[in-house]
């Protein structure tokens, strides 16, 4: 009753206040990617929740023109829990790289039906770790432009509590504060367990942050929210350089360039007056913050390690025995959350440390190793649309707010994306979170406004 109560509330309260609600959720312990961290089972546990929240009582109209994206969303969990289905023996074993495990389950009798995926219970991980995902999406499908825009500016105070956090963390030596059983040693990893996942989040922050000074200028906000931005983005830049990630700094410059391209081309010309003031604010906090930013790039020691060593030799040694597991598993792939057992069978001896790679830190080539082809397809699909949302989310239109907050996403999701060529940050439940609410936005783009501010 009382959640029926709430959904006829104007603006779509309901669903704004589980929104921010589970964004809170993610940002408290939603940053590591490890499946047996046992903050994991909070934020699924709370996915869970939201989801049938969001859901009951199966009222779909509150997620129009919402059917490409739920079909999209489908066809990922289709996949997954096809790899769980039992096969015969003979047709198990003879996909392509499991002919290497039928000797083990002959020498310890269990030959038998067996799924298409070497590891069920890594691969139900994996589904598991949909939805945190899946529960943000719904929830900001249901949202209108002013529900996505408060959202937007609980993702910046979540990114402003992970940079303090993070220069508390190097403040104490970068060894105490830290929220996850394994994380990166000395590092100001904020509400993460990867320096690389804070950095990626402080870049994605910065047009984000662009975008709703744009908003509020055209709204003719006080200045003094204006200049609490400008500090805000100070903070950021701290924080992204107290990571000490090589990557980090290379996302901030294209989050950087974002943010100023999204004010030049969406601010109000009514605003040019309160910009100009705030642009002399900010000049004068950038000012006060280029010396802490330099200090806390030098202590970090990122752009010394970017100058010795731009390439991370060891990934680089890796690919080659990577693309040799793809080859030995396609066109099916080994199962999705089985990268890190089956890697091991190609890794050659020249590769062995105390360091394991736990994924393979280049998201196409682990798709094709876990998902094969299929998975592949879906990710060109994916891409496809994104493009074309893209480029409709970034042109000219009846709103400007609309424009700039597309344009905030569409560089979220680039940011996320080109991060995931060399890292992971997707499988952390509040990057993957942030990645879906910038999707979202892209999604709700297609609808033409027919007045500002519209959903």
């Amino acid at each position: 009753m009382g959640s029926q109560v709430l959904r006829r509330l104007d603006g779509g309260a309901y669903f704004l206040f589980l929104a921010i609600v589970f964004l809170v959720v993610l940002g408290a312990f939603g940053g590591a990617s490890r499946g047996d961290e046992i903050q994991q089972t909070v934020v699924r546990a709370a996915a869970i929740g939201a989801i049938a929240a969001a859901l009951w009582p199966l009222d779909l109209a509150a997620f129009p023109n919402a059917r490409g994206a739920v079909a999209g969303i489908a066809l990922v969990y289709i996949l997954l829990l096809a790899q769980l289905l039992p096969l015969p023996p003979d047709l198990w074993a003879r996909m392509p790289g499991h002919d290497i495990y039928r000797p083990v389950a002959e020498q310890t009798h269990s030959v038998g039906w067996r799924p298409w995926t070497l590891s069920p219970d890594l691969t139900m991980n994996s589904v598991a770790a949909l939805l945190p995902a899946t529960a943000i999406g719904l929830l900001t499908l249901a949202l209108d432009f002013r529900g996505r825009l408060v959202l937007a500016q609980w993702i910046v105070g979540v990114a402003c509590v992970s940079a303090v956090l993070g220069l508390l963390q190097l403040g104490s030596g970068g060894a105490s504060l830290h929220l996850f059983r394994t994380s990166s040693e000395n590092s100001a990893v904020g509400l993460f367990a990867n320096r690389n996942h804070q950095a990626a989040l402080m870049a994605c922050s910065l047009p984000i942050v662009a975008a709703i000074l744009s908003i509020r200028l055209r709204d003719d906000e006080g200045l003094g929210r204006l200049y609490g931005l400008a500090g805000i983005t100070v903070l950021l830049l701290m924080a992204l350089a107290a990571t000490g990630s090589r990557m980090g700094l290379l996302l901030g410059l294209v989050g950087a360039v974002s943010a100023l391209t999204i004010y030049a081309v969406t601010v109000h010309p009514s605003a040019k007056v309160a910009g100009r003031r705030f642009w002399l604010a900010g000049a004068a906090a950038s000012i006060a913050g280029l010396a802490p930013i330099s200090i806390l790039l030098m202590r970090s020691g990122a752009v010394t390690r970017l100058a010795s060593d731009p390439i991370d030799q060891t990934r680089v040694a890796a690919l080659q025995p990577m693309l040799a597991t793809v080859q030995a598993f396609f066109p099916f792939g080994a199962g999705f959350g089985t990268f890190d057992p089956v890697y091991r069978h190609f890794e050659p001896d020249s590769l062995l440390s105390t360091i394991y790679l736990n994924q393979a830190h280049n998201e196409p080539v682990q798709l094709a190793i876990e998902g094969g082809l299929p998975a592949l397809l879906l990710l060109l699909l994916f891409l496809g649309w994104w493009v074309r949302a893209a480029v409709r989310s970034v042109r000219p239109r009846e709103s400007i707010s609309r424009r700039a907050l597309g344009m905030a996403m569409t560089a979220t999701c680039l940011t996320l994306m080109l991060s995931s060529l060399v890292d992971y940050p997707l499988r952390t439940p509040l990057l993957s979170g942030l990645f879906t609410i910038a999707c979202v936005e892209l999604v709700r783009s297609k609808r033409p406004p027919s007045v500002p501010h519209a959903s």
